[in-house]
Parts: structure tokens; sequence; C-alpha cells
């Protein structure tokens, strides 16, 4: 990912220098502290977790104070750090809150956290910081999605003139066959779509970029604790068979660059590449929603989140809750999300964000993260779908990913996903259903 850099203010910068805004002794012998672990492996957001940081050790000098420890891996890290190692706060990838609340390792923030601050998150995102009852774990300052960008003048070159405005009019399966086959007919490499092969098309990129079809086709990948009879129901195989019949006019990207280069008309990614793409094209630059398999397009959803420790209690709790209603703040989360490119997480910074309000070249990801299908039947009225929010998620990430792959490669698209629905319920099994 590339992220544009803004500039922090002077005394933000000043703190940085001096370590995270480390403060004095004196200070420190009479401020609460809390730990604060971030995930720090792109550019932009090492900068905002440090910008933040210091700020919010500025403001509440003598008061507050947090440590910042950047993790490159924060995954592994609270896998491999028992409870009572974890610090006060910190930032975790959001599609694994479930397995973490099983693990015993997240403070429920019901009555921790202020419910003001959860009203200002965005609908997508209250869903996929809520378990367990409707308790809340998490918040987020940003969210994400999935889209289409397309070169205009690539489409009217292939006589594409059908181009869909909203997620409402999105192109059919069967009509974006029929565009795919019209870009590559034009194009000097006859391919005609870049869907981030070079992301990886085992576990992992897919959990991610492919499940929509599985909730387009009408089906979460797990229903009521079952993957036999979603995952691998007729609907969802014809899906992936349709998906499978479109490898001829994908570039592989190994340069990550297929649409960036002009090599094809379309790329189905994420906002996250929308400050290059638009830096190369301009306004030749298109945002179109993902593909109709039947109930509607659908598009991915969820990105980082924050949470306290479940071990932390008493005067170390109070300060963990003022920290993240700091950074909760719109002046934070439009700092990071002018970093990273990504969609604000909170209706009071979305709509100041230039990008994203109404109007803006990527309305088009709020619209669809307004329209959250939640952990709910996917209809043709909702779009975005939280991954799995469910203990199981990364044996489901891993067997999906397998199965998406192994159709990829040629494989029978019913047999790849029944065996992909048998492990996930396997798993439920084992666990008692978590």
């Amino acid at each position: 990912m590339k992220f544009k850099k803004v500039s922090a203010t002077a005394s933000a910068l000043a703190a940085i220098a001096l370590g995270f805004g480390a403060i004095s002794p004196a200070h420190a012998a009479s401020a609460q502290e809390i730990t604060v672990w971030a995930m720090c492996s792109e550019v932009g957001e090492i900068a905002a977790a440090k910008e933040q940081v210091a700020a919010f050790n500025g403001f509440y000098d003598g008061q507050y104070h947090a440590t910042l420890t950047c993790k490159a891996d924060m995954g592994t890290a609270i896998k491999s750090t028992s409870v009572g190692q974890l610090p006060s706060v910190f930032e975790f990838d959001g599609e694994n809150l479930a397995a973490y609340v099983y693990a015993g390792k997240l403070h429920q923030l019901d009555g921790v956290v202020p419910a003001s601050v959860f009203n200002n998150e965005l609908v997508s995102i209250q869903a996929e910081g809520t378990y367990k009852d409707g308790h809340k774990y998490s918040v987020s300052q940003y969210d994400s999605g999935l889209g289409l960008f397309a070169s205009k003048k690539m489409l009217k070159a292939a006589g594409i003139n059908d181009v869909p405005t909203s997620y409402k009019n999105a192109w059919t399966a069967t009509r974006f066959t029929a565009v795919l086959k019209a870009l590559a007919a034009k194009a000097s490499g006859k391919k005609a779509i870049d869907i981030k092969e070079n992301y990886g098309m085992g576990p992992g990129w897919p959990g991610y970029a492919f499940t929509p079809i599985v909730n387009s086709a009408g089906y979460q990948i797990v229903t009521n604790n079952k993957a036999v009879g979603a995952l691998d129901s007729t609907a969802v195989v014809n899906a992936f068979k349709t998906f499978a019949s479109w490898k001829p006019y994908v570039d592989p990207s190994s340069d990550d660059k297929a649409f960036e280069n002009g090599r094809v008309g379309l790329a189905w990614v994420g906002h996250w590449q929308y400050p290059a793409l638009s830096a190369k094209l301009g306004s030749d630059l298109a945002v179109l929603p993902l593909p109709d398999f039947g109930v509607g397009s659908k598009s991915g959803q969820g990105s980082h989140s924050w949470s306290i420790s479940a071990n932390t209690t008493g005067a170390e709790l109070a300060a963990s809750n003022v920290f993240l209603q700091y950074i909760m703040k719109d002046q934070w989360i439009l700092n990071v999300t002018d970093q990273n490119g990504a969609v604000p997480a909170t209706k009071t910074a979305l709509n100041k964000s230039v990008n994203y309000r109404k109007g803006g070249p990527l309305q088009l990801y709020a619209d669809q993260l307004s329209a959250s299908c939640g952990t709910a039947k996917p209809t043709k009225a909702c779009v975005t779908v939280p991954r799995t929010i469910s203990a199981a998620w990364p044996v489901i990430n891993t067997a999906f990913g397998t199965a998406v792959q192994t159709i990829w490669n040629g494989g029978d698209a019913k047999t790849a996903l029944h065996t992909a629905a048998v492990t996930i319920d396997q798993d439920y099994t084992d666990h008692s259903g978590y």
C-alpha cells in the first residue's frame, strides 16, 4: 500500500523527538501510566500512532501518560502474550476480535467507553466491534471497502456504456463477464482486470476480497454455526464457477501495476489504491461497485480496531478509556485516514473527509458502509458484510482461502467449497460451537 504523508503539529513532532511524548520523571511519578501497542507496519499508520500518542501525553501532561510500543506483527504478539502481560490498550486486526474474546484477552467496553462514541461509529464498524449477546469490545478509527477501479477511456473504447453509478445498479455477474470479454478484446495483452492475484490466492486476501461473492450469492460463509448448506450451497458454487471463468481475462499483476500502467481497464481492490491511482489516472479514474451474483452487489469491510486488555482495572482502566475517547476524536481519525487512505470510521469524521463525504470521489465506499448487512443473511437491501464474527475465523479464513485457491487453479468448485465447509463445521464441533 502507498500512503500520503501529512504534517504533524509542531508540538506533536517535538514530543515525538523526545520519545513518543515521554514526560519528565516528575510528571511520570504523578501521572497514571498506560501502555499502548499499535500496529506499525505501514508508514502512514506508524506516523499517525506516534502523533496521537504524543498529543495525548501533551494534552494530559501530569495526569495521564501513554507509552507507545510498535508491533509489526500484532497477531503473533497478542497470541503469544498471556493476558496478564498484555498492555493497557492495543490495536489489532478487527477480523480477530471474536478469537481474542474467546481467549479471554479483551475487556468489554460496555459501560467503560461512553455510548456516544459507539453511536458515532459507522454501522459497519459497530457490527464488527459487537460480539456475544451484543457486547461492545472495540472501537475503530477507520473502516475499509472494496470496489472496482475503472478507466473511463478503456471502457468507452470497448463500447461499454452502461457503467454503474451506484451499488444499486451494479453489473450482474453475467454482464460483468461480457464486460471483461469486451475489454480484453481491445487490450494489447488481451487481459481485462487485475484482482490482485499478486496478493496471494490462498488463505488471506480471498477471505476479504472474495467473501463478497459468497454474500452476493445470498449467504454468509457460516449461518447458525454451520458452513455446510451455506458455503457449499448451489448459488455459491455457481458464483465461484463464474468467478473461475474469468481467469483468462485476469492479469496476474506480478508488478502490482496492471491497472495503474494501463494493461487492463478494471481493478478489483480496495480504497488503499486510490492515492496512487488518482495521481496516475486523474479524471480518467472511476469507482464502481463489485458485480451482483444474484442478491445485490456486496463488499467487504472492517479494519484495525482498538480495545482494552481484559486485565486492565481501576485507575488504569479509567485512563485507558480516556485514551480511546481521545483517539476517536475527528482530528485523529482524519489524521490517520489522510495518511493511509482509509474510510473514516465515524459519521462526523466521514462528513469532513474530502474523499468520502457526499460528492467526494470515494462516496461509493461510504454509501456501501452505510448499508451494512451485519451478521444477518444478506439481502439486496444491504451491501457490506463483516468477515465472520466468530472465534472460528482463523479456521474459516484458512479453509475458505484454500478453497478459492483450489478453484482458481482449476479444481471443482463444489468439491472445494464442500471440503472447506466440512472443515469449518468440524472446528465448531471441536469447540462446542465456541
